[in-house]
């Protein structure tokens, strides 16, 4: 399938700057359109050789025959819904966001039936943020997950996954509840162990921390209202995913006192990281 000819995206942070120079590198589109509300992201954007052009208005879109909402999870279906207002019929919209079953749901029911929707989620991002820090090697090698609707628009789901290969990073097809579910185990989870584990160490702890501590609690450097609104939207698959987690410390706290069984959960880690020794 031939890739879209422009893309328009919506929201010039870290993930949509760094979208735009993915496909500008890698010429995986003939032009880039991006639009902010703030006109100094914008500029930041451009400035970065994201952008072929920009505005902080939504007419921009109406050139676009693919368009990435990379807003915060809060705000993608309003500024999907009023993105499509200026779209022309049959433009594919996806997004970025990181909570899939709501979003989904809620823009099947709110988007006109002239623009096509597929839901949209890089599994790349960094602690940092803003157009600044945006890097198309974010992205590349990375999977690239796409939730269809249940109106299963194949077409869409296709230019989507055009896009994401074009990108470098690879598309993987989920519902939306599964990407959820697996999600909640892979990202959604680990950043609350991060927090956890920092916020539990004692004051007198944290200037003795090495490159394990350092690494392993880095994801709580993450933006905190991303996070607020990460968490509120997939708190089900969330307490699901802690819950798995606190079996397995459980698990753990037992070995501690039998060598032979701690050292084969060491080691069925070791083995699942691919690193076993």
């Amino acid at each position: 399938m031939i890739g879209p000819r422009t893309v328009g995206i919506v929201g010039m942070g870290l993930i949509g700057t760094s979208i735009g120079l993915a496909i500008r590198q890698r010429r995986v589109a003939e032009r880039v359109v991006g639009v902010d509300v703030d006109l100094v992201t914008v500029e930041a954007a451009r400035a970065r050789g994201a952008l072929d052009k920009g505005a902080t208005t939504y007419d921009l879109l109406r050139e676009a025959d693919l368009v990435v909402v990379a807003v915060p999870p809060d705000a993608v279906v309003d500024v999907a819904v009023q993105a499509a207002e200026v779209l022309r019929a049959g433009t594919v919209i996806t997004d970025v966001a990181s909570t899939k079953t709501t979003i989904v749901g809620a823009l099947e029911q709110k988007l006109p039936r002239r623009v096509r929707y597929v839901g949209g989620h890089p599994m790349a991002g960094s602690e940092r943020a803003g157009p600044q820090a945006a890097d198309a090697q974010l992205l590349l090698g990375r999977p690239f997950i796409v939730t269809p609707t249940a109106a299963g628009d194949g077409e869409a789901v296709e230019l989507v996954s055009v896009l994401a290969r074009g990108m470098g990073m690879h598309p993987v097809v989920l519902g939306p509840r599964e990407h959820d579910d697996l999600v909640a185990q892979v990202s959604h989870a680990p950043y609350l162990l991060a927090v956890a584990v920092l916020n539990a160490a004692a004051d007198e702890a944290l200037p003795l921390q090495g490159p394990g501590f350092t690494g392993m609690t880095r994801l709580a450097a993450n933006p905190v209202e991303m996070w607020t609104q990460i968490c509120a939207g997939n708190a089900q698959a969330i307490r699901r995913a802690l819950g798995r987690l606190r079996a397995e410390l459980d698990e753990l706290d037992r070995a501690l006192g039998d060598r032979e069984v701690l050292a084969e959960m060491l080691r069925r880690a070791q083995r699942r990281a691919g690193t076993e020794t």
